[in-house]
């Protein structure tokens, strides 16, 4: 008897957790972030600077520059990605099976969304999930394949994350300190470590509910890539 209203108290918990952390979402029409980049594997790395524009649930839009030349450009709605490589003249018009390639994440629009604004990353189950309560964060550890841990901050955002995925083995995710925008919590950036590709984005100006433009045309001229 212990056990089980031990159990249901957890859960009622968890799912009161999860609640807070979707009325803390992010809620704004849009975001607009200016950042720095920089990225490394064992053969290559690069930084560089760049732009994100969100229109909240539609469209992920952004450039990046490498050495002060413009380099790629994207667009990105839920059932499509969308880009252009002005340094080798590609292209790529397809789904979300690119980025379980490339950085094996299998995100969908959402899941990116959510780790572009710092909110939880992929909705869990509370009955599959723990739950611990530790000074300045919850942890949450669902029975998930992909997701191993996740850590939210005392006002319901992103802290750190433990994932895996069969390509590419054990990949963590930082965030770094909250900034208010407004009513709105943003991160300061994040990193993503799968212990061979490194990624690091620090957000250096952010704008919210801007109008904002979404201009993106692939070249006539470009090669189309096929994954």
């Amino acid at each position: 008897m212990h056990k089980t209203t031990a159990g249901h108290t957890k859960k009622m918990r968890l799912e009161k957790l999860l609640r807070e952390a979707d009325k803390h979402k992010f809620s704004a029409k849009t975001l607009d972030i200016r950042m720095a980049v920089s990225y490394s594997d064992p053969q290559q790395s690069f930084s560089g600077n760049g732009k994100i524009r969100i229109l909240k649930d539609s469209i992920i839009w952004g450039s990046l520059n490498f050495m002060g030349i413009p380099m790629v450009k994207f667009y990105i709605t839920p059932g499509n990605i969308r880009y252009y490589n002005k340094i080798d003249r590609t292209y790529y018009d397809g789904n979300f099976g690119l980025l379980k390639q490339k950085l094996g994440l299998p995100f969908d629009f959402n899941n990116l969304q959510n780790l572009l604004t710092g909110d939880l990353i992929t909705n869990v189950a509370p009955e599959n999930t723990g739950l611990q309560i530790l000074p300045g964060k919850f942890v949450l550890t669902p029975q998930n394949t992909f997701v191993k841990k996740m850590s939210l901050t005392p006002f319901y955002k992103m802290l750190s994350g433990l994932f895996y995925y069969p390509s590419q083995g054990q990949i963590r995710l930082l965030y770094d300190d909250y900034q208010k925008n407004g009513p709105q919590n943003i991160p300061g950036g994040f990193e993503i470590n799968t212990g061979e590709k490194y990624i690091k984005v620090d957000y250096k100006n952010i704008n919210v509910d801007k109008v904002l433009r979404f201009p993106f045309k692939i070249p006539s001229n470009y090669q189309k890539l096929q994954f």
